[in-house]
């Protein structure tokens, strides 16, 4: 049995005490004294046990029917429900969970090893007739079995599975399971995970269309949960390194950090966090590096996959970018990530740039007019070039993304389904024929 609010079942311990003090202050019947009590206690005694206590449920009756109720009306609170229902009685769709926090080890085995067990158990336990989905909830949401009813394939598919070393996206994943379920069905949503993913709260409460398995095991732990290089804007040549630790347990630790460059010890201390806490680190590193960066925790727990972090530099030359505009947090805040990247700017067009512009392996203009342009690479924010065979019609609200966009060489890898855009240029292409200069554009 599975309680969606079990709090409300304290709800008892103060009704039932009540409904008996209020029951308590009837008015009594009057006393009246007697001679003898003899001949009562005779009676009394001939009496049959059922017929005494059907005078006593007789005079409580309402007492009793009163608790009952108060009863029932708690319990239905508390919104219970059966966790195993003998045979699923509609479809299901599965989502497991296959983040790398399924990898905690416990005394009965990994969270994965446990969620494999009721996986194989929701199998076993569907209806004659009756088809079941499987939906993997790793770095991407992922369908690896369709609707079915051949049990020995869905057997199959949970005796390979095997969680990853990526964050899961089960709150996207469960979404996902919801549009295949039939409107007004018996179908349910099965998820099976750790609750160790953003939004597990808004799932946790069982419902007629969702059931919540949750697996335990392995909650010793300290992580690495973050690893970045990132360039300083004014000082191209030195860097910062970010290390983001987390403690996952109950009382405050010390563990031991090495952050290590090529074999290279970069960082040796030990680190202090408070329990259930994080901590955010920052190294200073100047000079050229390529290879790669490692973030290692020298400890022993429940999780071993996020005791290390990996980083791989590259030593690519530097892509220099010249931006022309009033100014864009936004954009620069991106740029930061990027490690070989030289940014200069300008405001105008016609202000002497820290880098020439035909030095410049790729120039970002951003709202600012733009004289004709020759050879180069440009990106074009909310403006264009008299010289471009195309023409702007306006503006237009809310554009959607077109399918050939999803597959042009630049967007490719990119997930676009989340993107809104509230306004953008209309363009349309221009009668005349475009210069021979803009074919050399890009």
């Amino acid at each position: 049995m599975l309680w969606g609010t079990p709090y409300a079942l304290l709800l008892l311990v103060g009704a039932l005490p009540l409904i008996l003090f209020l029951h308590s202050l009837r008015t009594k019947k009057v006393t009246l004294r007697t001679t003898t009590l003899f001949l009562w206690e005779r009676v009394l005694r001939e009496q049959p046990l059922h017929t005494r206590l059907g005078w006593l449920l007789r005079k409580n009756l309402l007492l009793l029917l009163q608790l009952l109720i108060a009863t029932l009306l708690i319990v239905a609170l508390a919104d219970p429900s059966l966790r195993y229902f003998g045979t699923l009685s509609g479809d299901s769709a599965v989502v497991i969970d296959l983040s790398a926090s399924m990898k905690a080890r416990g005394p009965s085995g990994t969270r994965f090893e446990n969620a494999r067990k009721e996986l194989l158990s929701a199998i076993d336990g569907l209806a004659v007739g009756r088809r079941m989905m499987v939906i993997g909830a790793g770095a991407q949401p992922r369908l690896l079995m369709p609707f079915t009813v051949d049990k020995a394939r869905l057997r199959a598919l949970a005796r390979d599975l095997a969680p990853t070393d990526a964050p899961g996206q089960v709150r996207e994943a469960i979404l996902i399971a919801y549009t295949f379920l039939k409107p007004g069905g018996t179908d349910q949503v099965v998820v099976i995970s750790d609750g160790a993913f953003d939004g597990a709260q808004d799932f946790a409460r069982h419902t007629a269309r969702l059931r919540f398995l949750r697996v335990d095991g392995g909650k010793d732990n300290v992580g690495i949960v973050g690893f970045d290089m990132r360039r300083q804007p004014d000082r191209p040549s030195q860097f910062e390194i970010m290390v983001h630790l987390r403690n996952f347990t109950s009382r405050t630790v010390r563990v031991p950090l090495t952050l290590t460059a090529a074999d290279r010890a970069l960082v040796r201390e030990e680190v202090q966090i408070d329990a259930q806490g994080r901590r955010i680190l920052i190294y200073p590193f100047e000079g050229n590096f390529a290879g790669m960066l490692e973030a290692r925790l020298n400890i022993e727990d429940d999780l071993e996959t996020d005791n290390r972090a990996y980083l791989a530099v590259s030593d690519t030359p530097l892509v220099r970018l010249h931006y022309v505009g009033p100014g864009n947090p936004f954009l620069s805040n991106l740029l930061r990530f990027f490690p070989r990247v030289q940014l200069t700017a300008s405001r105008g067009w016609e202000e002497e740039p820290a880098m020439p512009q035909n030095q410049a392996d790729v120039v970002i203009v951003d709202r600012v007019p733009v004289p004709q342009l020759t050879q180069g690479n440009f990106i074009l924010i909310d403006t264009l070039a008299p010289n471009l065979p195309v023409r702007s019609q306006g503006a237009r609200r809310n554009p959607r993304i077109v399918l050939p966009l999803t597959r042009h060489p630049l967007t490719a890898g990119l997930k676009l389904d989340d993107l809104a855009v509230q306004e953008s240029m209309n363009l349309a292409v221009a009668k005349s024929e475009a210069s021979g200069a803009t074919n050399q554009l890009n």
